[in-house]
């Protein structure tokens, strides 16, 4: 499972980056569990809306399940948890940042709760095997420029 969160300067979705969240519902290596709309108000207060028009059909989220997530002390901990033994949680992951510290006033975020598919036959042979995952991360778009794997004019 991944928690992926979007920033934007306004109060809304830039349409380019909806439709490309619409064209995740389609994508059959990454299912979409629940979606939660955050904007912070210029008087500094926080509204969460449900986006259930980036869910899947027939969902039975509307943000609740993020709502949750980011509302219970302790979700920050076991985010970050990871075992040596191949129980548990696959990979480490980062801690929940704290949206009223970290959000400018007048800006939104969209948050996405994913499931990558593709991932569960690899977790599974991790697990049974008794192999352990060791660390992992997203590589930054810098060292990826550096690489050539994408435009550095961009």
């Amino acid at each position: 499972m991944q928690m992926l969160m979007i920033g934007f300067k306004s109060d809304q979705i830039p349409p380019e980056v909806r439709k490309k969240l619409k064209d995740l519902l389609a994508n059959d290596q990454i299912r979409v569990l629940d979606v939660l709309t955050i904007l912070k108000h210029r008087n500094r207060t926080i509204e969460q809306q449900p986006s259930p028009d980036l869910l899947p059909p027939n969902s039975t989220h509307s943000g609740d399940l993020l709502g949750r997530l980011l509302r219970e002390s302790g979700s920050s901990a076991v985010m970050g948890e990871s075992t040596s033994g191949g129980r548990g949680y696959l990979f480490k992951g980062d801690d929940i940042p704290q949206l009223r510290d970290s959000m400018p006033a007048g800006t939104g975020a969209v948050v996405l709760l994913l499931e990558h598919s593709w991932a569960k036959p690899l977790r599974d042979a991790v697990v049974s095997s008794g192999a352990f995952p060791v660390r992992d991360a997203w590589v930054g778009r810098t060292a990826l420029q550096q690489l050539d794997l994408i435009d550095s004019t961009r």
